[in-house]
């Protein structure tokens, strides 16, 4: 017993040895992100990034202004209290913290903001642009200052994310509300001045106050909105205690008691320190996604598949037998039915298959609990069978497939598949396409004018401190 204990000690002291020597050899995730979002800071934005960051800030606009403001921001604005900072709604003053929470809640409320196409649930503009945005109404920065910024929580949020994701999801974790302090922190504190060292710091604050749990799947449940929130107000006073001198550890991502092993169990360190983006040209901010949705983003491949197949359907409607969708593990997951609430409809691919093909579209007038209780759409969501094909699990997160086999009454079948659904990377939306979803909602919650005078700021890159004064 005594020597089998001896032997164990020392099979951990060698353990720990060869542990500390690779990370002597590796360094440190917090360091290293600290410096690569420092160096993004400090190098001229290539026109593509530079557009790309803009389409971002305009698509996250639209997707805040889209969500109607209720009784829950009044208090919530109360309890933050004023400041220099403004909702964009209606321009009431607010806490840079306060503005950074509600605009990040608000942004995932219709489900029509970015997320990031090769990571599971990262919602990316909902978690960076709420504390950058609420820190530029305080203080506007230069436009390259900010679009730096912007650029440099994007690339956190990808590497992350992409590092972890299948480990964060196997163990219940959305990786919004993980990972998106980091990118938070990283794009505020770039904002607010912080050196290499204070930015390493805020990066070791900001993983103590990481979270964001899954559960809320199965019934689409509110508080997967306060993910990005909590993350953007974590990320923003993470920045601002390391500027002021608290330290975080070294070690908070890989440590004996760090963030991966509890949150992920593995980390997949080719992502965190593949080649820097302006040497390689491929920025984290290009592997984003923007919706023309108002629904999970894994039902995507689905609802592009019918509109495609939409001229088949529709004509031998009333002949279809049954339906079965094919998905990747996660867009399979989205079996909740019946769909009573808007809420749960969102997850759940009988009712999005229903709308889609009735009415040609997923919009929020799509996405009300008036016509999910129509008996057309219950009717046919009822045929829906969704499973998952083990082909499209194992190539997502690099491919997001998806297929459709619908019977009919005389034994046809419609059958169709894709690999390359709308509003992704390899099939986006052209600007002018978030242009028009930006108008259609900033028209009916600002002026006019205001409105206009924002779309062209960010189109031609001009005065940014109007875009602040919001």
């Amino acid at each position: 017993m005594n020597d089998g204990a001896a032997i164990d000690r020392k099979e951990c002291g060698a353990l720990l040895q060869e542990r500390e020597a690779n990370m002597a050899q590796t360094p440190l995730i917090c360091r290293h992100l600290a410096d690569l979002a420092s160096e993004i800071a400090n190098r001229p934005l290539p026109q593509r990034i530079e557009s790309e960051a803009r389409l971002c800030l305009l698509d996250f606009l639209a997707s805040v202004l889209a969500a109607p403001l209720d009784g829950f921001a009044d208090e919530a604005a109360a309890m933050f209290g004023t400041g220099a900072a403004r909702l964009l709604h209606d321009g009431r003053p607010i806490s840079a913290t306060g503005a950074a929470y509600l605009h990040g809640f608000y942004a995932t409320l219709e489900d029509i903001d970015d997320a990031h196409a090769l990571a599971s649930g990262m919602h990316v503009s909902a978690t960076v642009l709420p504390a950058t945005l609420a820190l530029a109404q305080c203080k506007p920065p230069t436009q390259a200052c900010f679009l730096r910024a912007i650029v440099a929580g994007y690339e956190v949020a990808g590497r992350l994310a992409r590092s972890m994701d299948g480990g964060m999801r196997a163990k219940g974790f959305h990786s919004t509300g993980v990972i998106g302090p980091f990118a938070a922190c990283v794009a505020s504190g770039l904002l607010l001045g912080l050196d290499r060292d204070q930015l390493a710091n805020a990066l070791g604050i900001a993983a103590s106050a990481a979270g964001g749990l899954f559960v809320f799947l199965p019934t689409g449940a509110g508080v997967r909105h306060t993910h990005a929130a909590n993350a953007g107000v974590t990320g923003l006073l993470a920045a601002v205690a390391a500027g002021k001198g608290v330290t975080g550890p070294a070690t908070a991502f890989e440590g004996p008691d760090g963030l991966v092993e509890p949150y992920a169990g593995r980390i997949d360190l080719g992502f965190v320190h593949a080649a820097a983006p302006w040497e390689s040209g491929s920025y984290e901010i290009l592997n984003v996604y923007h919706k023309r949705f108002n629904a999970c983003g894994h039902a995507i491949p689905t609802i592009t598949l019918i509109l495609e197949m939409r001229d088949q359907i529709l004509p031998v409607l009333d002949r279809i037998v049954s339906v079965e969708i094919s998905g990747y593990r996660a867009s399979a997951a989205l079996t909740n039915f019946p769909a009573h609430s808007v809420g749960k409809a969102k997850f759940s691919l009988p009712t999005i298959f229903a709308l889609a093909v009735l009415y040609g579209d997923v919009s929020g007038e799509e996405m009300s609990e008036t016509v999910l209780a129509r008996p057309e759409v219950t009717a046919l969501a009822a045929k829906v069978s969704v499973r998952e094909d083990k082909s499209f699990s194992e190539a997502f997160p690099g491919v997001r497939s998806g297929a459709l086999a619908i019977t009919l009454t005389d034994g046809r079948e419609l059958k169709g598949a894709t690999t390359n659904p709308i509003g992704m990377p390899a099939n986006p939306l052209a600007y002018q396409a978030i242009a028009r979803k930006f108008a259609a909602v900033a028209r009916a919650r600002l002026k006019t004018s205001r409105a206009d005078g924002i779309l062209r700021t960010l189109e031609t890159l001009g005065d940014t401190e109007a875009l602040f004064e919001i």
